[in-house]
């Protein structure tokens, strides 16, 4: 085949992945519905799962980048925390909650809808579990509306500017010709390359759960996620910079817990730094720990949990080796 012929022949596959990834994402709700209510909030609509009695103590549970809240129910942490009105959200542009068009993912965005949130609910003060990028929007709820938060737990934080913190794929959907090239018609195929890859660093020394990456290939490949997701990494370290002199006002309890083999927020670039400027600030190292606690180590997660909800749990089952 000639060189100039052969744009022509990739065509039909090009087409070929267009249809098949709006199929993938028309087909996502009939698969795997919503668990929850989506809430009329002021900034809009706001998928929410909620677990638990309302008159128990509440736990605001935040996920990760590019995550669900579909995770935290289907992690072995789930069950241990029986003893707590669970409050999970998708943050904005992931799950079931979308985004505005044209409006950056942000810290600020996600604190607002929190708060939002926490109003509809009639939820005065709260304490707080977040979990990486969640951490850092834990942190900044705490910051802006210290009134709001009891107390916070924060796995595997992502606290501070970091190298590699930036991901180069994050500019893409920048580039108009590479984005749509990507989001239409790659997305599938590139997605499951990138879950893979992402999967094992973020589990490291463990192996990926089954559950988590089909849950991962079946949200993160869409459109919008991948444009959430995007935008949540070009700001986050000009974020966490402005974010970093507040910390030391920070007066509610956090227990910090960190994975001492996470590869994606190495506690030394965070975790190390981020308890040494709180001022009542717990760490809890866990030597074989990686990035995703809630799923590797369940029992010290909600054993930091319970201590700060002042709630002791119902259930029962041997701590992680």
């Amino acid at each position: 085949m000639t060189r100039a012929r052969w744009p022509w022949a990739a065509l039909p596959l090009l087409a070929l992945g267009v249809a098949v990834t709006a199929r993938h994402a028309r087909r996502l709700p009939r698969r795997i519905p919503p668990p929850g209510p989506v809430l009329p909030l002021r900034d809009g609509p706001t998928h929410t799962l909620l677990s638990g009695p309302p008159a128990a103590p509440p736990l605001l549970l935040i996920h990760g980048s590019d995550g669900v809240t579909l995770d935290w129910p289907l992690c072995p942490l789930w069950p241990l925390l029986d003893g707590a009105y669970l409050i999970a959200p998708d943050r904005p542009g992931h799950g079931y909650t979308p985004a505005r068009p044209g409006t950056p993912v942000t810290l600020e965005l996600n604190v607002r809808r929190l708060t939002q949130l926490l109003d509809h609910l009639n939820v005065p003060q709260v304490t707080v579990l977040g979990h990486s990028y969640g951490a850092a929007v834990a942190l900044a709820l705490a910051a802006r509306h210290p009134e709001r938060v009891s107390a916070l737990v924060l796995i595997a934080p992502l606290s501070h500017p970091a190298r590699g913190l930036t991901r180069p794929l994050a500019f893409v959907p920048l580039v108009p010709g590479l984005e749509a090239l990507l989001t239409r018609a790659l997305l599938l195929p590139v997605g499951r390359v990138v879950a893979r890859i992402e999967g094992r660093r973020a589990f490291h020394p463990y192996p990926v759960p089954p559950m988590w990456h089909t849950l991962m290939l079946a949200f993160s490949r869409r459109r919008a996620q991948v444009h959430a997701l995007a935008g949540e990494n070009r700001t986050l370290s000009r974020e966490l910079a402005a974010l970093q002199p507040h910390y030391p006002a920070l007066t509610v309890p956090v227990t910090v817990l960190a994975g001492r083999q996470d590869r994606l927020s190495p506690p030394a670039q965070h975790a190390d730094l981020l308890t040494r400027l709180l001022p009542d600030a717990t760490q809890l190292d866990l030597p074989g720990g990686s990035h995703q606690l809630h799923w590797t180590h369940p029992h010290e997660v909600a054993g930091a949990v319970r201590a700060a909800l002042g709630v002791a749990s119902r259930s029962s089952g041997p701590p992680d080796a």
